[in-house]
């Protein structure tokens, strides 16, 4: 009985910190956002001026985020680089606008992915934008991890 009694207990704290560790590194939903939560809980899922606020804070703050890096990137004095050359620093530039292109068109698609089970339900305009702000936001903390200078990062 006692024995029996131990490995129960162990099954017990086993199985807790299985399901702790499961719930930690099992993130929110990406079609899920507290602002539009917010939009909808306080006016309906068809409340598009709160819905378009949101939004057009987000792409506000993304554009931002993307324009003043867009701007560090290119007055970065690329003599501070091993060998560096203005040929560099115009491909590093070159790149980077190349890849928030490509983002715009991936978030798009992971979106219309993302949200395709919501399609024709009320609150699918509202499931479909929250993937768009919480990828924006995503977004905007990968356009901060880049650095010119290296010992910034």
């Amino acid at each position: 009985m006692i024995r029996f009694f131990a490995v129960y207990i162990l099954w017990a704290i086993f199985s807790a910190f299985t399901v702790n560790s499961y719930a930690e590194s099992n993130p929110g939903s990406i079609v899920k956002n507290k602002e539009v939560s917010a939009c909808a809980e306080k006016n309906g899922d068809n409340d598009s001026e709160c819905l378009a606020a949101v939004s057009k804070l987000t792409e506000k703050k993304l554009n931002t985020a993307y324009q003043d890096k867009l701007k560090e990137i290119s007055n970065y004095d690329y003599s501070q680089w091993w060998m560096g050359e203005k040929k560099q620093r115009e491909e590093m530039k070159e790149a980077f606008i190349r890849s928030q292109e490509l983002w715009l068109k991936y978030r798009q698609d992971y979106c219309k992915a993302a949200s395709t089970g919501a399609e024709g339900i009320d609150g699918y305009g509202a499931i479909a934008l929250s993937c768009q702000i919480n990828m924006g936001i995503r977004r905007i903390e990968e356009i901060r991890m880049v650095h010119p200078d290296l010992s910034d990062g």
